[in-house]
């Protein structure tokens, strides 16, 4: 075990132990993608664009190899919506990310960006999709949002 670590278990401290040089990050926030969805609809949209932000700045907080601007994804999902590709491109890069993080957090990478994308068509589903993704990410470590943990890759 690593001293002063909580919550690994012998196969967790071994692949950290195994690494030349740690990253750390802090864990995004879990959220219920059925509330996400609601909060969306109610809002008429409002809370999907405030949605995207969030995301992705904390996804950068979690890995900083993991790029992104949150602000323009922001900007291409509300200006870019009558044109429809710029939206459906931050919606895959943001399900890309997600994917990144899976992969840092020593998860297999389940979240599959073009599916994100298809189901955002339907709907705005999408948001649940990605967002169950990310909660995969939270519930690897078990620990509230913000704790700085490792990462597994």
């Amino acid at each position: 075990m690593i001293r002063g670590v909580t919550g690994l278990t012998s196969q967790d401290a071994d692949v950290l132990l195994a690494r030349e040089s740690l990253t750390v990050g802090k864990l995004p926030r879990y959220r219920n993608p059925y509330l996400v969805y609601a909060l969306g609809v109610l809002t008429l949209g409002v809370y999907f664009v405030w949605w995207i932000v969030a995301v992705n700045r904390e996804l950068r907080a979690f890995d900083a190899r993991i790029g992104g601007r949150p602000v323009l994804s922001a900007v291409s999902i509300t200006l870019g919506a009558p044109l429809g590709v710029p939206q459906f491109l931050a919606v895959e890069h943001t399900a890309g990310r997600i994917e990144a993080a899976q992969a840092a957090a020593g998860l297999p990478r389940t979240c599959d960006p073009p599916t994100g994308v298809l189901m955002w068509l339907c709907f705005g589903v999408g948001v649940m999709y990605l967002q169950d993704e990310l909660n995969k990410v939270v519930n690897r470590y078990g620990a509230p949002s913000g704790t700085e943990v490792f990462h597994f890759a």
